[in-house]
């Protein structure tokens, strides 16, 4: 079935001058909304422990590292470990570590803070641990952890793409429900941009929030995204807040570069799997330097692989190797990379960036393929691009499932010579599934679990004739306080199309109030309407159809209105009211 195509004629600057930023007088002694708390505030450090995230530096059967954020005022961070129990009596055997790592910096909302990392070590394979954070006489709760068993065993795990924007307003629940999805799951994945800006003490703070006590629960593995970098500059907090393995590229290239990879390139094994950390951010260094920052890691990979005792390997970058989104494309990477992956079998490649979802393999693999790496594209948070499958088809690749406009987390589960892998939605709704049977004496067996899907790529068989235009604007005037009435505004719309059906539709993208005007945070009650010689109908975060056409038009003339219920008991705010609103005229049959 052909996916949508649209043309988009993005009004909202016209619409929100013309239609909603009429003036809105409302008598000053209306009161105002309460202010918005102080991120410095919010975000501030104190003598307790916050920002406690996992993460394994060493063997994680014997060992685990653990990294949280206090004041300047702690003096001597530590923590309290003991093995778990089903009373309180464990308290009694608790051992005190000493911090291992201790360091400060001012955030970008001017506090000053630390960052203080504990290893313990000496611990027993695939035993559960308890343990807390302070100073002494300040303690966190006691947060709980198990260490790997010490040979291969079932184990699943969780993957995510792009946390990014708006992280406590949307990935909060999409963290939540993976967890309640998969409680059993030992490892996080976390394939980049996990914020939106590199140096925002803001965007971590809702970060760690959203993720909450499971990032204290649950070890993490994290690759840097290019949001996670400012320049050639990567966030102040990557290395001091993620404690990973320090068994990246050591030789092979300039100190500028091996600098730069620091932190960000490592591997660790876990229970049969080897997940291997990479950098994509070429941007990283200096562009001279951008073949050898490639290169350093390919030949880096190639002796982690060579060396690999494990069944199964996992690799996660944040570029991919094949973009699901229009006009990109990372050509110097997969010539430098992908023949490595190939040559090695590896079995999952799992990355971000492209603000959709794509899975898929090289061309030689059918329904059942055999010998091949699977190449994974995702989103965890509310950022959408539109989704194709041009760059995987002119690389030799084939998609089998591409996607768009949903948040997703990924459950992997290894058992034996078996690996299924089920992508969810925010809701918990399985959106993609397939399975990967490795036997020691034969070949390794991808099947798809369910029916694989991608809109067709039909963009470019849209004629330039598709198109949109405005008239002169009307304006929805000013609402009075205490009168219940409904405020109108017309405009011409003008529309050509030769496609065999086309549709004109209107959204609001926007976070805020999707489908109201909004005066800063304040939002109206009801939603704007929208019509098209037909019932108005409510505008919503998602396109809602005006009118539709059953054949090509020429400067056909239609009157948009829209209309604003205001309430008699509704209180208003001083101030304009304004959305910027997207009409979008589309078709499947061009």
């Amino acid at each position: 079935m052909n996916a949508p195509v649209a043309h988009r004629a993005l009004l909202g600057a016209a619409l929100t001058a013309a239609l909603f930023a009429a003036g809105i007088n409302v008598a000053q002694s209306q009161s105002e909304p309460t202010p918005a708390y102080p991120a410095a505030e919010k975000h501030k450090p104190t003598t307790l422990a916050d920002r406690i995230v996992l993460t394994h530096e060493a063997n994680p059967s014997n060992s685990q590292s653990v990294t949280w954020r206090t004041d300047t005022t702690v003096k001597t961070a530590q923590a309290q470990i003991a093995k778990s129990a089903g009373g309180p009596g464990f308290k009694s055997s608790a051992t005190t570590v000493l911090s291992t790592r201790d360091v400060q910096q001012t955030s970008s909302l001017g506090a000053a803070t630390v960052f203080h990392t504990v290893r313990f070590t000496g611990l027993e394979p695939k035993t559960q641990y308890l343990y807390r954070l302070g100073d002494g006489t300040n303690w966190s709760e006691w947060y709980e952890f198990e260490t790997a068993a010490a040979t291969a065993e079932p184990f699943s795990f969780v993957y995510y793409g792009d946390a990014q924007n708006d992280i406590q307003e949307h990935w909060s629940r999409l963290v939540r429900k993976s967890f309640s999805d998969a409680p059993e799951a030992k490892l996080y994945v976390h394939a980049g941009d996990l914020v939106d800006t590199s140096n925002n003490d803001g965007q971590w703070g809702e970060w760690f929030k959203a993720a909450g006590w499971i990032n204290g629960m649950k070890p993490s593995i994290a690759v840097p995204g290019n949001h996670e970098y400012s320049g050639t500059t990567l966030a102040p907090y990557w290395r001091t807040q993620f404690a990973f393995p320090d068994n990246g590229p050591t030789t092979g290239g300039t100190q500028a570069v091996l600098d730069a990879l620091k932190g960000t390139v490592f591997y660790t094994d876990y229970q049969g799997v080897r997940f291997i950390a990479l950098n994509s951010n070429v941007s990283a260094v200096a562009s001279a330097l951008r073949p050898e920052f490639l290169k350093i890691q390919r030949d880096w990979l190639e002796g982690v692989l060579q060396n690999n005792p494990n069944k199964w390997t996992v690799a996660t970058f944040h570029h991919p190797m094949f973009s699901t989104a229009e006009g990109r494309n990372n050509p110097d990477q997969r010539a430098s990379w992908l023949p490595i992956f190939e040559k090695y079998g590896v079995d999952l490649v799992l990355q971000g960036h492209d603000h959709s979802y794509g899975r898929g393999n090289m061309a030689q693999g059918t329904t059942t393929q055999t010998g091949t790496s699977i190449y994974v594209v995702s989103v965890s948070g509310p950022k959408m691009y539109e989704a194709n499958d041009s760059n995987w088809t002119t690389n030799g690749a084939i998609a089998k499932k591409i996607g768009m406009n949903t948040q997703l987390f990924q459950v992997i589960s290894i058992d034996g010579e078996k690996l299924v892998y089920k992508s969810k939605d925010a809701t918990g709704k399985l959106y993609d599934d397939f399975t990967i049977d490795k036997p020691a004496n034969g070949p390794k067996v991808i099947t798809e679990n369910l029916e694989s899907t991608k809109p067709a790529n039909v963009g470019g068989a849209v004629p330039n004739t598709l198109s949109l235009s405005l008239g002169t604007p009307g304006t929805l005037g000013t609402f009075v306080p205490g009168i219940g009435k409904s405020y109108e505004a017309t405009t011409e719309v003008t529309v050509t199309s030769t496609a065999a059906e086309a549709t004109l539709s209107v959204v609001d993208p926007s976070t805020n109030n999707p489908g109201k005007l909004v005066n800063g945070t304040f939002a109206l009650a009801q939603p704007i309407e929208a019509a098209v010689n037909g019932a108005f109908a409510p505008v919503a975060g998602t396109p809602v159809a005006l009118h539709a056409w059953a054949g090509p038009v020429s400067n056909d003339k239609l009157n948009l209105k829209f209309k604003q219920t205001i309430g008699a008991n509704e209180a208003l705010r001083t101030g304009s009211y304004s959305k910027p609103l997207t009409l979008t005229l589309s078709t499947t049959t061009p």
